[in-house]
């Protein structure tokens, strides 16, 4: 699956970067941190915040910075950087959510993946959407916005499954699986994380060549990634009433198989903070995976761009 293209060379002189978010105590506004900056050149820098040009973030991620805040950086020290943004669109950071905490919709939704992986039939997928009256209304307000299906009225499941299509259903229940707290109205903080993962993995994925299904396997290891946390069991005992693909399995329980390396990428990556050390390790887990340095930044960036999206729609 990789690409030589994208294999580290004289050439690829990007310097490796790696974003972390700082938000300080009352979570109120957040600063950038930048591992790596301290090697990285002055045009580097510019063409990077050159490609955010935003000035929000969402609570758990690193923080989108428009390009007024390069001024910031000569005033910086040299062993690294961090840019602070006050802006009215930082979102605070949600309280973390009481661990294994999985009511009856948890249950739903994982019966529902379970139906879609091994490619159930609608009439059963429908069944199972009748025994949850919320998600059933979410699913029908969904494929009847305007995105989906304009000037369409929605008058069944099946329908609405069709219209959809089992591909897009299975990622909204994979968000759903973050965004659903089984109670209270805080936001859950392992959800910009998690969707922060699965797009990752999905760009990493596709450039190193990954055809479209590789990329939708990409994508479910890196939302299955913190399953474990969601629910505070063991990814073993969650996966397997799922009936995933051997290479997701694999993946998630051994960093093994096509996805093993590009999982272990982006879990070197997403840290509260990164030393020395744990920089060496994502650069040689991009040398391991065929994934030069400004292709994994840009990656980054796109994968945040989704996850402050999903973050604001949840």
């Amino acid at each position: 699956m990789a690409n030589p293209a994208n294999t580290h060379s004289v050439e690829n002189m990007f310097p490796l970067l790696v974003l972390h978010a700082l938000p300080d105590a009352s979570y109120q506004w957040a600063a950038l941190r930048i591992t790596g900056a301290e090697t990285a050149d002055a045009d580097s820098l510019l063409r990077l915040f050159g490609q955010l040009g935003l000035a929000e973030a969402c609570g758990g991620l690193p923080c989108l910075l428009p390009p007024s805040a390069l001024a910031a950086m000569a005033a910086q020290p040299p062993t690294g950087l961090i840019l602070h943004a006050d802006s009215p669109d930082i979102l605070p950071a949600p309280p973390p959510p009481p661990p294994g905490h999985a009511g009856p919709a948890m249950a739903v939704l994982l019966k529902l993946l379970g139906q879609l992986t091994s490619d159930a039939d609608t009439h059963d997928i429908e069944a199972t959407l009748k025994h949850d009256p919320e998600l059933s209304i979410q699913l029908l307000r969904l494929v009847n916005s305007v995105a989906f299906a304009p000037g369409k009225k929605i008058t069944s499941f099946g329908q609405a499954i069709a219209l959809l299509g089992r591909r897009q259903l299975q990622r909204w229940l994979q968000l759903l699986l973050y965004a659903r707290r089984g109670g209270g109205d805080a936001g859950n903080p392992l959800l910009p994380r998690s969707a922060w993962r699965a797009s990752l993995m999905e760009g990493l994925c596709r450039i190193n060549g990954g055809d479209r299904e590789a990329q939708d396997e990409a994508f479910m290891v890196g939302m299955f990634s913190l399953l474990d946390q969601l629910f505070g069991k063991p990814l073993t005992e969650i996966l397997s009433s799922l009936q995933l693909a051997e290479d997701i399995t694999a993946a998630l329980l051994h960093h093994e198989g096509p996805l093993g390396p590009l999982l272990a990428l982006v879990e070197s990556a997403d840290k509260d903070h990164c030393d020395g050390s744990e920089l060496a390790a994502v650069a040689a887990a991009l040398e391991q995976t065929s994934i030069g340095t400004e292709a994994w930044c840009g990656a980054q960036i796109a994968a945040l761009r989704w996850a402050l999206q999903v973050s604001r729609e949840s």
